[in-house]
């Protein structure tokens, strides 16, 4: 489709779309062949993994919603993005309080900065750990987001030795979230899963939510086939 066929579709301005493409190729979400523009391969790629998380998350339903009735807090199952530097929020069960943490479904963050990307990185086999760190643009999110590589290799040593991640601050102001690992049957942490909520909510249910999160973890571990120590060593 042309610059202009978009534009009055989409009923926006040329050069403010025409910037908005520009960023889009550049990532390769879009492509301009003989002056038209079409959907890129890393656009077919989060199509992909939507779907496939989309699989995983109906299979994990059950249990995150089990979870989300018993903190009544906002509820999130993560998993890698196709370019392995972001996680995918592949499903979000709201918390029922007024005051709540609110994120949309198939949205992407930082993996170092959210409590379910920490997770998924603590795991991570050290070659793909290691080239994730020469790769990532470290960027303030938040107050708490990690900010260095030393920086990061400290707290993935205490989500090791602890079996759970904790962000405060991390990719939202004022939200404090929680996650465990979910490993499949290979023995490979393939998502996590996290409780978020404001962080004045949290005082006096620490304990509580460690306790959930981690028999969540474990749960939808198990409905993957794993079958080894929980959480991994």
């Amino acid at each position: 489709m042309s610059l202009a066929a978009l534009a009055a579709h989409l009923q926006l301005p040329k050069t403010s779309l025409f910037r908005l493409l520009n960023s889009l190729e550049l990532g390769d979400y879009v492509q301009v062949v003989n002056g038209q523009y079409q959907i890129g391969p890393a656009t077919r790629e989060l199509g992909t993994a939507i779907m496939l998380n989309h699989d995983f998350a109906g299979r994990a339903r059950y249990i995150l919603q089990k979870l989300a009735s018993q903190c009544g807090e906002t509820v999130i199952l993560g998993t890698v993005a196709p370019n392995g530097l972001d996680v995918i929020y592949a499903s979000v069960i709201e918390g029922t309080h007024p005051l709540r943490f609110s994120i949309t479904a198939g949205a992407a963050k930082p993996l170092q900065c959210s409590a379910n990307g920490q997770t998924i990185l603590a795991y991570m086999p050290a070659p793909e750990l290691q080239k994730f760190c020469t790769e990532v643009k470290f960027a303030k999110y938040a107050s708490g987001s990690i900010m260095t590589v030393p920086a990061l290799e400290t707290e993935l040593a205490r989500i090791r030795s602890n079996g759970i991640a904790i962000s405060i601050n991390g990719t939202h102001e004022g939200v404090f979230s929680i996650a465990a690992p979910i490993v499949d049957a290979s023995g490979r942490v393939c998502a996590g899963v996290s409780i978020s909520a404001p962080e004045a909510q949290v005082k006096g249910h620490m304990d509580r939510f460690d306790m959930l999160v981690r028999e969540a973890g474990h749960d939808i571990s198990r409905i993957l086939a794993y079958t080894g120590e929980y959480p991994p060593r």
